[in-house]
């Protein structure tokens, strides 16, 4: 019955399901940004723990509102009260000595943030209010005079109710150590031998109808820095923002209602506060014409694994990822901020998907894998992909990365075997391995990328060097490796003129060269702020922007020249709640996608 009171406020709600079965319904809460998923977790604190963190791991959530009902326990709390709890007692812990038990309080107080917002949103409820501290314990109280009860008023003599689940997701959200949390119970019992009596009257129904009213009360005063505007009432004329860098960038992308459960996110987001960071090499962010990234809709959840790779098809419409799950996959984009799987996963790999890559036609798709092979498959109707031939084979380790030329005749695909190798596909039905191994790098390859002419082609590798290659004719290396890099180099990519190379590395780093004459490149500068390995780089369609995925979780974007070092542009892009691996830019480059080690990708939408 809670969760029916919270899904009540709910509008296009659909439902999710987590590869353990876990299921939430996903929704909007009308006439704000935010979208709510809604999960029920049942009774007890264990539960309720293990399911917080499954849920957090999963949606990356930036509020969670714990939303349930409980028994009061103080004669001055009325059933159809609501309290929001300033702290939360875990009340069964201690230790049991000859000389009676000894007691070993556990208390969670609640963020501060969100009960600051509570305070504000409720007063003038249409039922009473009370911001007092609430007592947990796996039990359910039905006698006022039991040990129980009287444990609780001798050792929690300021608790005002009781309730069974939320000790669990306190001390979930505390480990997370980044959700600001909350809990909102409505009274429908005095935890007394009437409890029976009152249940059966349907207390419990207009106490979870006060708890989720106040819940929604709370988010309707809480509006993230990123959100885009919508219709709604306003304090003083104005959303009260929610800043990133007040919560320390601690906050996921979405909002978490766990009625027994509330999560939340943010909707549509189109004017995020773009701040100014000091550029690399002293040199200051771009301000005259800050570009910013905001994410759009939810996570496009479907692959069980980490996401290694996305692609935009030429022309725009739709995006393929591969992922450690062995599986390809499309997605139709539409609408961005609802994005649609396109048939079924595309199986037939027997390893991990490292990479995807679409033919510059738009009709033609290669996939790598750590099985060894590389696939060619018709995707001329995403929902219905056919691969061309049996797969292609050369490679005698993992396929880390595979590219096609501009020109669309080349294929290449750089692999553990510490070799690139180069496939003729202008019959894509009958690939031809053209030539020896390409030899020069002294581990594994983990990325190829082709210039602009398709004549000069670029590698990173684990033996932490940047290549360049003259493919016009027989390969050969051109000079000597680019020096830097002090770590394996994850990724290459040249901007859409070929001018300049940008290469990712696990040192934390990325390196821009001026490749204009690949006999003599010219490093232009060093980007620094990822706090982990950079996985991964990509140029916009119009050059101006180089986005990068790290390990810290985070996208970063770079303005970038042909004349000057690499500078950072606006905030990090947080959301995602592993490591970044793939970044991709819409042909537009209105969009980002992003794929992740949380098994999600995520789509962001250019503002200005």
């Amino acid at each position: 019955m809670e969760y029916e009171a919270v899904r009540a406020h709910l509008t296009d709600t659909r439902t999710l399901v987590h590869h353990s079965g876990t299921r939430v319904e996903h929704g909007r809460l009308p006439g704000t940004p935010w979208y709510v998923a809604l999960a029920e977790i049942g009774e007890g604190t264990l539960t309720a723990a293990t399911l917080t963190e499954r849920v957090n791991s999963w949606l990356a959530p930036r509020l969670l509102l714990f939303v349930g009902v409980a028994g009061g326990l103080r004669e001055d709390i009325d059933i159809g009260d609501v309290v929001v709890a300033t702290k939360v007692y875990g009340i069964q812990g201690g230790k049991q000595t000859p000389e009676g038990f000894r007691e070993r309080p556990a208390a969670w107080h609640a963020s501060h943030f969100l009960e600051q917002a509570a305070r504000h949103a409720l007063r003038g409820a249409d039922y009473q209010v009370h911001f007092k501290p609430i007592a947990v314990g796996d039990v359910v109280l039905a006698d006022a005079g039991s040990a129980i009860a009287r444990h609780i008023h001798e050792h929690y003599n300021d608790a005002v109710a009781i309730e069974m689940e939320g000790a669990g997701v306190a001390q979930a959200a505390h480990l997370i150590g980044t959700l600001h949390t909350l809990t909102i119970r409505g009274i429908s019992d005095k935890a007394d031998l009437d409890k029976g009596k009152r249940d059966a009257e349907g207390s419990q129904r207009g106490a979870a109808k006060n708890a989720a009213a106040a819940a929604m009360a709370v988010l309707r005063s809480v509006v993230p820095a990123d959100a885009a505007e919508v219709p709604a009432q306003r304090v003083d004329g104005r959303w009260p923002l929610l800043d990133r860098r007040m919560l320390l960038n601690a906050i996921g992308a979405l909002g978490l209602a766990v009625a027994d459960t509330v999560l939340t996110f943010p909707g549509r987001p189109s004017e995020p506060a773009a701040a100014s960071h000091p550029g690399a090499s002293g040199k200051g962010a771009d301000t005259a014409a800050t570009v910013v990234m905001a994410p759009v809709g939810h996570p496009v959840i479907g692959h069980t694994d980490r996401v290694y790779s996305v692609a935009f098809r030429p022309g725009g419409g739709f995006l393929a990822s591969g992922s450690a799950d062995q599986t390809l996959r499309f997605w139709d984009l539409t609408d961005p901020r609802r994005p649609e799987p396109v048939g079924s996963p595309v199986a037939g790999h027997t390893d991990t998907v490292y990479s995807v890559v679409f033919h510059p036609e738009g009709k033609l798709v290669a996939d790598a894998s750590a099985d060894q092979k590389v696939r060619l498959l018709n995707a001329a109707d995403p929902a219905k992909p056919a691969p061309l031939s049996q797969p292609v084979t050369g490679h005698t380790d993992a396929v880390f990365s595979v590219a096609f030329s501009p020109g669309g005749d080349l294929l290449a695909g750089g692999s553990g075997d510490r070799t690139i190798r180069l496939w003729k596909v202008t019959d894509p039905a009958h690939p031809v391995l053209v030539g020896e191994p390409v030899l020069g790098h002294t581990d594994a390859v983990l990325s190829v990328a082709f210039s602009h002419g398709g004549r000069v082609m670029g590698s990173g590798g684990s033996d932490h060097a940047v290549g360049l290659w003259n493919v016009a004719g027989r390969p050969a290396r051109i000079g000597q490796p680019l020096p830097g890099h002090t770590d394996r180099v994850y990724s290459v990519a040249f901007s859409p003129n070929g001018h300049l190379l940008a290469s990712g590395s696990g040192d934390r780093t990325i390196l821009v060269w001026k490749v204009t004459d690949p006999a003599h490149p010219v490093l232009l500068g060093r980007a620094t702020g990822h706090g982990d390995a950079v996985n991964t780089v990509a140029f916009s369609p119009d050059g101006d922007l180089l986005a990068s995925g790290s390990s810290d979780n985070t996208i970063r974007l770079w303005r970038v020249t042909d004349s000057a070092g690499p500078a950072p542009v606006g905030r990090p892009l947080t959301g995602h709640s592993g490591a970044v691996y793939a970044v991709a830019f819409s042909p537009d480059g209105n969009l980002l996608a992003s794929g992740s080690a949380d098994q999600t990708i995520r789509l962001w939408k250019r503002t200005r």
